[in-house]
């Protein structure tokens, strides 16, 4: 379930990203008067107001899957109030200030007959600013924005934006207004390149985006032990998800406790215990178990090597027989995901 919250979340925040970009692509040629050939202009704003409810769907949903999602313990009402959870403050209360805004368009724009033009086209400005918000917000928070695809992604939405507002300056008459939506089109494309180079693609960025030290400990447990034996050729693999817990004992230790299932349907356990250090653990034992769900697995043993995500385990079966265990393994908010690859131990 964490698993599948934590895909949600991210397909959910890109999709209301690229809806996003389109409805201010649409909004920019809108101010222009701009209707497609043979379309009147009544239908590209139908088109541009449809983009902008399903916007909001897909923000709300967005939410609603973050919040569910209880390994950031990001509730309610840090969704809804900027600067009110300690997960990367900043980030996070860009995404809520952007999903605040929105609403706020869309409430204006439901009561747009009661209102003053010029109080309903100052609220609806909001929506052209929410736009860099919410892609600063994805880049700051996302603990995939520095994968290529995702980030050419925003790169064509920033790419598409600044077209459309080119397009539109080419047919403004020079003025106060024009300088500033030049200066925009600029600064923002280069501020988000410099933030992206010093930011999402250099290392230890989810410290220093502000994820809680808690949060960050099944990392740096992964991290703490030497580097790992390669397995024989001929395993089978097999993939495996499910979900990440973390503990601290009266003795200090932390444990952090991984329970997933495998395709084959057997259910795999992965502890890792040490010693609080930093912002993570000096990992000082290691158990996997194998087996049906229930108290008495098929089998179980000790990690022997464990480095970045790959770790090797010697698991031994109530019959005596021995195998070694390789297993992949990826931590990603409060899921985890990877391979199994059973085969004989190499003193058999």
């Amino acid at each position: 379930m964490g698993s599948s919250l934590w895909f949600a979340t991210r397909a959910t925040g890109v999709v209301a990203l690229l809806l996003l970009t389109l409805t201010v692509i649409l909004g920019i040629a809108g101010t222009a008067r701009f209707a497609s050939p043979g379309q009147p202009r009544l239908v590209t704003s139908g088109v541009h107001r449809t983009l902008a409810l399903l916007v909001l769907c897909f923000v709300a949903a967005h939410v609603l899957t973050t919040v569910l999602d209880g390994y950031t313990r990001i509730g309610l009402a840090a969704a809804l109030v900027p600067f009110s959870s300690d997960y990367r403050t900043l980030w996070l209360s860009m995404g809520t200030i952007a999903a605040d805004g929105l609403l706020a368009v869309a409430v204006t724009s439901l009561l747009r007959d009661r209102l003053s033009y010029r109080s309903w086209r100052a609220v609806h400005w909001l929506g052209y600013a929410c736009w860099p918000v919410a892609l600063w917000h994805g880049l700051g928070t996302g603990t995939d924005s520095r994968l290529p695809w995702l980030l050419a992604i925003d790169a064509l939405c920033m790419a598409g934006v600044a077209a459309a507002i080119c397009w539109r300056l080419s047919l403004t008459e020079a003025g106060s207004g024009r300088s500033a939506a030049i200066a925009a089109t600029v600064i923002v494309p280069v501020a988000t390149v410099a933030f992206v180079l010093i930011g999402p693609l250099q290392p230890g960025w989810a410290r220093r985006a502000g994820t809680p030290p808690a949060l960050l400990a099944p990392a740096a447990a992964q991290a703490s032990a030497g580097p790992a034996a390669p397995l024989a050729a001929g395993g089978a693999a097999v993939a495996f998800s499910g979900h990440v817990y973390r503990a601290t004992r009266p003795d200090g230790d932390v444990v952090i406790t991984v329970r997933s299932r495998t395709t084959a349907r057997r259910q795999l356990i992965i502890v890792l215990r040490g010693k609080p250090a930093g912002a993570g653990v000096a990992l000082s034992r290691g158990t996997v178990r194998i087996g049906p769900a229930g108290p008495a697995p098929e089998e179980q043993g000790l990690i022997t090597r464990l480095a970045g995500h790959r770790l090797i385990a010697l698991l031994q079966s109530a019959r005596g027989s021995r195998q070694q265990a390789g297993i992949t393994l990826i931590i990603s908010g409060g899921s985890a995901s990877g391979q199994l690859v059973l085969q004989a131990a190499a003193d058999q």
